[in-house]
């Protein structure tokens, strides 16, 4: 895993790699939901500043899912997603999948990750 720290208004963001850009895992929760479904965004480094770039998640409150786990958005983010959440340990599949409309999304179980509890705790520091 590639990673750079920077600082932006004093604040240390730890950066990581995704494609070809340099991004903040941004961990927070939906509104709504059962069990403060988890909410993952990645924010990019444009300048000196971060952007958002995508949310990696979806939050499906009609679907049952376990404890920890979310739906990857891999409509809006291509199925590789996947592979790189799990390259940089932020969890594993769980090979269960949510349906919304004609979309179908797999579950994935971020509490099973060691670097989804590191940037969920520098996310709530912000």
């Amino acid at each position: 895993m590639e990673t750079k720290t920077i600082i932006i208004e004093g604040r240390e963001f730890n950066l990581i790699r995704f494609k070809n850009e340099w991004v903040f895992p941004f961990i927070t929760t939906y509104e709504c939901g059962l069990g403060s479904p988890i909410a993952f965004m990645l924010y990019y480094l444009v300048g000196d500043s971060l952007e958002y770039y995508t949310c990696v998640t979806v939050n499906l409150p009609e679907c049952k899912r376990s404890a920890g786990c979310q739906f990857i958005d891999t409509n809006n983010n291509d199925s590789n997603i996947l592979d790189w959440l799990e390259e940089n340990k932020f969890g594993e599949r769980t090979n269960r999948i949510g349906t919304s409309g004609f979309c179908t999304y797999p579950e994935f179980d971020f509490y099973k990750g060691e670097k989804f509890h590191e940037y969920k705790k520098m996310s709530e520091n912000l």
